[in-house]
């Protein structure tokens, strides 16, 4: 209670300037980077934007020639997805699709399974980035190959990245 009325009284606690030692202190200023070589530097400089963003900004960017989605959509008809058509499918129904667009190996569950496999990989290479920058791998004797192995603390994080909640079962814990 002391200290909250000496302060009140000298003026301490509301954003004043400190009479003793403090005063010559320099207070760092907001969004002004403090490392040496750039100081005084704000942190929001505005950056040309290269030609390729400026394009994608105004919608200039022509489609690639040598892609066609006629073609494209033919060629998913051949290809197996990792994930299995009756798995895609069942996981379609289950969300309401109609049934018309969710037969099996139809392009639109191709397409669905493609995106989805897509997804789960940039996850894992993802968490498997974060393993490596922490140095958590295990490297063999014998050859300097170094293994990985995703656990629950390298996923969580990047999992919220992708805005998924990640909570363990209570048997976990």
């Amino acid at each position: 209670m002391a200290d909250d009325h000496y302060m009140a009284e000298n003026g301490v606690g509301n954003n004043a300037q400190y009479h003793d030692y403090h005063h010559h202190q320099q207070i760092p200023q907001r969004n002004v980077i403090n490392r040496p070589g750039l100081q005084n530097e704000p942190d929001d400089i505005q950056r040309p934007l290269s030609t390729l963003q400026q394009n994608l900004i105004q919608g200039n960017l022509q489609e690639p020639s040598n892609i066609n989605m006629r073609d494209f959509i033919n060629e998913l008809e051949d290809y197996v997805p990792t994930i299995p058509d009756a798995v895609t499918t069942h996981f379609m129904r289950a969300c309401g699709l109609d049934s018309s667009v969710v037969e099996p190996h139809s392009y639109m569950s191709r397409l669905v399974a493609l995106a989805t496999q897509k997804y789960v990989s940039d996850i894992i290479l993802d968490a498997m980035q974060q393993a490596r920058m922490k140095g958590l791998g295990q490297t063999k004797k014998g050859t300097k190959e170094t293994r990985y192995c995703l656990t629950n603390d390298i996923l969580e994080p990047v999992l919220k990245e992708y805005g998924i909640d990640f909570v363990l079962p209570p048997y976990m814990h």
